[in-house]
C-alpha cells in the first residue's frame, strides 16, 4: 500500500510537468471474478499499462496485472489491447477496448498457465496537462494450457484454484501520465 501511494504521488507530481501527447502510462487497483468462482468475495488486483496512440481515436495497449487469488497465490497476467475512443469531448473520453492475453500462475509445485480474451468498456477523464483518471469494466474469458495434477495419498486429483477455465468479470480504476 505504501508503494502505491508513493506511485500516486509520483504520477501527480509528473502531470505537473507532462504534456498531452500521444503515449499513456498508468497504474491502476481493481477486482475480478471469475464464474466458477462466483459464490467466492472477488479477487484484487495491481496493474500497470502502457498505451500509444496510433490515430486521434485509436491505440494500442500492453498491460500488466498481478491478481491476489483467495488461495494465497498470486496469477499474472499480460494482454494487449485494442482501445478506440469514442465520442468529440476533449476531456471525458468513453472508450471500448479488446485483446489476448497470457495467464501465468506458480502454486509451489507447479505452474498453471493458459490465455484470456477480454473486452470492455472504459470511461477517461483527461486534462490539458496530461493527468488521466478512469474506470474499465471488463468482460472475458479464459482457457487452461497446463496445470499441474498433484496426487495426495494417492486417492484424488487435486486441481488448484489459482486461475480456472472461466469466464471473469474485471472493475479497475486507474490513474495515468500522457506525454
Amino acid at each position: 500500500m505504501v508503494r502505491l501511494a508513493h506511485a500516486a504521488v509520483a504520477l501527480l507530481a509528473a502531470a505537473g510537468i507532462a504534456s498531452a501527447g500521444p503515449v499513456t502510462v498508468g497504474a491502476g487497483l481493481g477486482i475480478t471474478q471469475d464464474q466458477t468462482n462466483s459464490g467466492q468475495d472477488p479477487n484484487s488486483t495491481l496493474s500497470a499499462f502502457g498505451r500509444l496512440a496510433l490515430t486521434h481515436r485509436f491505440g494500442v495497449e500492453l498491460d500488466l496485472a498481478k491478481v491476489d487469488t483467495s488461495s494465497g497465490y498470486a496469477a499474472k497476467m499480460i494482454t494487449g489491447l485494442a482501445v478506440l475512443d469514442l465520442g468529440d469531448s476533449v476531456h471525458w473520453v468513453p472508450h471500448v477496448f479488446a485483446g489476448l492475453g497470457y495467464d501465468q500462475a506458480s502454486v509451489g509445485y507447479g505452474d498453471i498457465q493458459g490465455h484470456h480474451f477480454e473486452g470492455g468498456l472504459g470511461l477517461e477523464y483527461r486534462t490539458d496537462g496530461g493527468f488521466t483518471i478512469g474506470a474499465r469494466f471488463h468482460i472475458g474469458g479464459r482457457s487452461i494450457d497446463s496445470s499441474p495434477g498433484v496426487y495426495p495419498l494417492a486417492c484424488c486429483l487435486y486441481e488448484p484454484t489459482t486461475l480456472q477455465a472461466s469466464e471473469y468479470r474485471s472493475l479497475d480504476a486507474y490513474a495515468g501520465i500522457r506525454f
